[in-house]
Order: C-alpha cells, then sequence, then structure tokens
C-alpha cells in the first residue's frame, strides 16, 4: 500500500473528528510530516491506547521521507538564521543539499573573510587544525554527518569525531582543542520534521552575518547550478573519533568562573538524603553528559540516594509525540515529580534535543529563562563576582534592572548568541541569556549551552542554601515585579523562499509605516504613549510605565513572534494573567495591521 494511502486509512480509522478534519487537509497537499505531528500531538494528549499504532505510521511517514532525502534531486534556498540552516527531511534538507551546503561552508573557509578573522595565513592551516562534527539525536544524523565527511576529506581537512554531541559542548571543545571550525547537526528545539546546520568557526562561537553569508551565496550558487557531484572521498584516514563528554569535563574544570565544581559536587555528595534533581534529556544528545561532569561515582551514589534522575534517555526521533522544547506544558510533569518526592531542595531541568536551551524548575515554580537569568545573575552578583549582564530585546528586563541597580554593565542586543561574541570577550560580561532558553557565562562558551546552565541552577542551590523559587521571590521584593509572557502566529504551508520575501515585508511595515513616537497603542481599552521605539530586532514599543511590546519574525521557521512584558511596585494577583492577556491581544493587533498592509486588505 502506498504511504499516502496507509496514511488515510489510519487517519480515518483512529483520530477524532477535528483532528482528522486537520490531518486530511495536511494529507491532501502532500505534507506527510505535518500529518506526523497531528499524530504525535494526539497520542501524547489523547490517544494513549493507540500510542504503539500511532508511533509505527510516523515510523512509517519517517522511513518515506527519509527515501526521498537519500534520493531527492530537488534544491532549495539555503538560509542561516539566528541560529544555522534548518529544512524539512526529506523536502528541503537532503543529502545532496547538505553536500552543497557543506561544500558552500568549506569554500568560505578559503576566504580572507574567513582567514583573518580566525588568524590564519592560509587555508592549509585550517585544513591542518581540522573541523568537528557532531549531531544531536536526530533522525538521519549519521547520514548527514557522513556527507559532510565526504565533503571535509575531498579537501584533504581533518576530521574530529564527537558523534551526539550537544551544541554548547561542541561550541566549548573547538577553542580547547583550537580546531578551526564546527560542523553541528541539529535544528535545536524544532519539531520532528525538521534537521538542521550549524557552523561555528574557531573561537567556538556561532557564526556572524559576515561568514553565514557568504556560506548562504555559495550554497545557494550550488544550488542553482544544475552541475553537481557530490564528493565520495574515504574520510577514514583523517577522522579521529574523541571522547567529547570526558573532555568536556576537564574543559569545565579547568574554565569555570562563575562554580566552582569540587564545591557544586561536595554539597550534592553533603545534602543527598535532602536534594532532588530530575533531567528530562528529552531523548537527546544531553544523555550521559551531566554525568561525567559530575563523575560517575557520584553520579551513582545521588541516583542510589534518590537524588539524581534522568527521563526520557531512550531514543525516540518522534520525541514521545510532543514539540521537543523547553515549555511550560513539557516542564509540567516534571515539576509534580518534584512536589512528590517532598524533599527540602527541588530542581528540575528540561532540555532540548541538542540540550543548547534548558527550562527549570522546584516544586513551586516553573522557572523559564527570563526568570532563570535573574536568578542566576543576581547569584553570581551576590555570591561571586561583580560584572555586566547581557541580554536580547525580547527577553524580560528583570536581570538588566537588577545590573542597572548594582551599577552594572547592561547590553540589550538582537536576537541569537552571536549577538552576544564582543560582550563576552569584552570581560565586563559575566552572565548573557536570551528569552529563549538559552544561557552562557563568563569563563564557559560563545554559544548557549544547556549543560552550563544546570550546573549554575545547582550552583545557586549551593550558594544561596534556598530554592530558585526563594531566591526569585526575594528578587521581586528588592527589585521589583516584572511579568514577561510571548505568543506567536505561525505562518504554515509557505516555501522558504515565499517566507523569506514576505517576512521581510511585515517587518518592514511594523518599523517603518505603524508608528512614531508619541503615538499610542490601546491596551484593555486605554491609549498607552510610546515613549521609545527599538527597531534592533523587529519592532518593540515602550511604554512610560516601563511596559512593552516587541515583535519580529522567526529565524528559525515560519512564525511570526510576539513579546511582552509588565512591571510592577507590587505582586499583581495571578502572576499579571489578565494584564498580560490585554498585551497579548494588542500585540497580536498590531501584527495584523502590519500584514494588512502587505496583503492589501
Amino acid at each position: 500500500m502506498a504511504i499516502e494511502a496507509k496514511v488515510k486509512s489510519f487517519i480515518e480509522e483512529t483520530l477524532p473528528t477535528d483532528l482528522k478534519n486537520k490531518a486530511w487537509t495536511w494529507l491532501e497537499k502532500g505534507n506527510l510530516w505535518e500529518c506526523a505531528n497531528i499524530i504525535g500531538n494526539y497520542y501524547n494528549d489523547d490517544g494513549k491506547d493507540s500510542r504503539e499504532a500511532c508511533r509505527a505510521i510516523i515510523d512509517d511517514i519517517r522511513a518515506h521521507q527519509g527515501e526521498k532525502a537519500k534520493t531527492s534531486e530537488a534544491t532549495t534556498m539555503v538560509v542561516f538564521g539566528t541560529s544555522g540552516w534548518r529544512g524539512v527531511i526529506g523536502e528541503d534538507f537532503t543529502c545532496l543539499n547538505v553536500a552543497k551546503t557543506c561544500r558552500g561552508i568549506i569554500e568560505m573557509m578559503k576566504t580572507d573573510d574567513f582567514l583573518k578573522q580566525n588568524h590564519y595565513t592560509s587555508f592549509e592551516e585550517v585544513k591542518s587544525n581540522g573541523i568537528l562534527v557532531f549531531r544531536d539525536n536526530r533522525f538521519m544524523g549519521d547520514d548527514f554527518m557522513d556527507v559532510a565527511m565526504r565533503e571535509l576529506a575531498a579537501e584533504g581537512i581533518k576530521i574530529f569525531f564527537a558523534g551526539e554531541c550537544p551544541t554548547g559542548v561542541g561550541s566549548a571543545l573547538v577553542p580547547y582543542r583550537k580546531l578551526a571550525g564546527s560542523f553541528n547537526f541539529t535544528p535545536s528545539h524544532n519539531p520532528m520534521d525538521y534537521a538542521g546546520l550549524k557552523f561555528n568557526p574557531a573561537d567556538g562561537g556561532p557564526a556572524d552575518v559576515d561568514l553565514t553569508s557568504i556560506i548562504q551565496e555559495k550554497a545557494n550558487n550550488y544550488m542553482k547550478g544544475g552541475d553537481f557531484t557530490p564528493s565520495t572521498a574515504d574520510f577514514t584516514s583523517l577522522k579521529t573519533d574523541i571522547d567529547a563528554a570526558k573532555e568536556f569535563a576537564v574543559f569545565m574544570e579547568k574554565n569555570a568562573i562563575v562554580y566552582d565544581m569540587d564545591k557544586v559536587r561536595s554539597w550534592l555528595k553533603e545534602n543527598k538524603t535532602d536534594v532532588f534533581i530530575l533531567i528530562d534529556n528529552m531523548h537527546g544528545s544531553s544523555r550521559g553528559y551531566l554525568e561525567a561532569s559530575l563523575g560517575d561515582g557520584l553520579t551513582q551514589e545521588l541516583k542510589d540516594a534518590g537524588a539524581l534522575k534522568f527521563m526520557n534517555t531512550d531514543t525516540d526521533y518522534s520525541f514521545h509525540g510532543v514539540k521537543p522544547e523547553p515549555s511550560a506544558k513539557n516542564n509540567a510533569p516534571l515539576i509534580k515529580k518534584l512536589q512528590a518526592a517532598n524533599r527540602k531542595y527541588t530542581l528540575c531541568a528540561a532540555l532540548d534535543p541538542d540540550a543548547d536551551r534548558a527550562r527549570f524548575g522546584d516544586a513551586h515554580m516553573d522557572v523559564d529563562m527570563n526568570r532563570f537569568g535573574a536568578i542566576a545573575y543576581g547569584c553570581i552578583l551576590e555570591h561571586v563576582k561583580k560584572g555586566g549582564i547581557a541580554s536580547t530585546a525580547p527577553s524580560s528586563d528583570f536581570a538588566l534592572e537588577i545590573a542597572k541597580k548594582n551599577g552594572q554593565r547592561v547590553d540589550e542586543l538582537a536576537v541569537g548568541f552571536k549577538e552576544f561574541r564582543p560582550s563576552l570577550n569584552s570581560g565586563g560580561v559575566i552572565e548573557c541569556f536570551e528569552e529563549s532558553d538559552g544561557i552562557s557565562f563568563a569563563g564557559h562558551t560563545l554559544d548557549k549551552c544547556a549543560m552550563a546552565g544546570c550546573i549554575m541552577a545547582i550552583n545557586t542551590l549551593v550558594l544561596t542554601g534556598k530554592n530558585l523559587s526563594e531566591q526569585y521571590t526575594e528578587l521581586q521584593k528588592k527589585y521589583g515585579y516584572f511579568y514577561p509572557d510571548k505568543a506567536g502566529a505561525d505562518v504554515k504551508g509557505v516555501s522558504v523562499e515565499a517566507w523569506q520575501a514576505y517576512k521581510a515585508q511585515v517587518m518592514q511595515a511594523l518599523q517603518h509605516k505603524l508608528y512614531k513616537m508619541g503615538d499610542s497603542v490601546t491596551i484593555d481599552g486605554k491609549a498607552k504613549e510610546i515613549t521609545s521605539i527599538n527597531i534592533i530586532d523587529g519592532l518593540k514599543v515602550i511604554f512610560a510605565d516601563r511596559s512593552w511590546i516587541l515583535l519580529r519574525a522567526s529565524g528559525t521557521e515560519p512564525k511570526f513572534r510576539y513579546y511582552y512584558e509588565v512591571v510592577s511596585d507590587e505582586a499583581l494577583p495571578n502572576d499579571g494573567k489578565a494584564v498580560l492577556d490585554a498585551y497579548c491581544d494588542a500585540a497580536a493587533g498590531i501584527l495584523t495591521a502590519a500584514r494588512k498592509i502587505v496583503d492589501g486588505n
């Protein structure tokens, strides 16, 4: 039976009417992956009894798309967004297109731009220093790495192979080993249908736009040209396997500034009967890495004492039917387990598949990165050392307020961890974070790293003797009450090219055709005057009471995002939900107005 007929039969027999209609719509458009996502969400939320049947049909869809990825000659438009190139497996992310993009990266590494920026005198040094190759746990990760390694081998470039490895770990190992860069196959927190490729240069941080624009140009030239033959070079003699987990543990010991690994281990050992730490690996590349940093002996001792537990450690390309992001929804089951543990200290961490993002919590609070960024920074300022803070424009202003009140440097930047490079290299910033659950610290890596976040979360318990929620409450009482939130609007069924054009038009309308200083935005029936406008990333309108709304286009998927924050001198009921709902409605209205300008209606 053809895959389309098989999926149609499954939809008819298994899904409830509302989901059935949605799935049929996508099936009629030939989009099997969206059918898989709908089926995955169904069995995770409501369809426990049909779990195995759901997973089986998703496996069939995945196998079909995998075969397409290996054989398709369809081209695409390569766009390196805020964090690499991402695409749908079997549609635009195919073995052929990966080969073209990898060759584009290699051609970029031959340019003066790359050589000078990374302090090389010739491409021969790049070949000699070598490239780190690794992946998260995604479907076809090994196939895509093989394609990349054959392209590298064709140029005689040494290959250091880390296999399944977190993004932050790979980022740290590039400068630690003095490599020329890294090829990292991951689409981060995107759904199961996506794959991705990130390139980091010799300092380990994400490639900046001056390099990614060259990659895009060269890769897209290969896409447009009809004559391209992927490399079949044997990479065996150029490939060196490395133990990334072990090397990262050594790196942490040598370079950590904001935490002391020996003190962390000692505290955990001393408090093993009073603490419960739960880590959701999301079936991803973080598996085994925190254990290596703590040490095998201590890890086992903590497990035996019921102090440390890991979940979702099996391989599951469909991520048990959820979008694999560190969200409140995915964190909720972890917090329930913390509450049931009934221990003095509780901590959970929900990671994404490549472990560059994390969301924390304890038995009393879900702690997203807006909250954790403030908690970690406040803890470092009080107990470790003084220094500045860097965050992105859509992130909460809470941590920035703490810095300002303590006379410390504040950097507010565009979205993308590559934007933090100057801040971290300056020596004046001790922490950088973005609301989308990424964080890093002075002495660590220029890329976001959930492993560092996890250690720092434990370290705040070590230094304060208090859970995250207690620390956050104390900060609120001292510095004020900040209530951030976000929402968004998906743009489904568009090509890469169409999305790039459309989002540029909408951003132009948002930034230049809607508001000027002194204009008002109506929120909950009241006009709020705009006192400041920031267009460093999208449109951010700031009001006299320090509340704000920001709208931008996603750099990783076809989606418009909007963010908003309310500030108060006193705690608001229900964490400000009623007020935030009004801000959400206002943000949605602003986006609608901009899209109407573009759509002409």
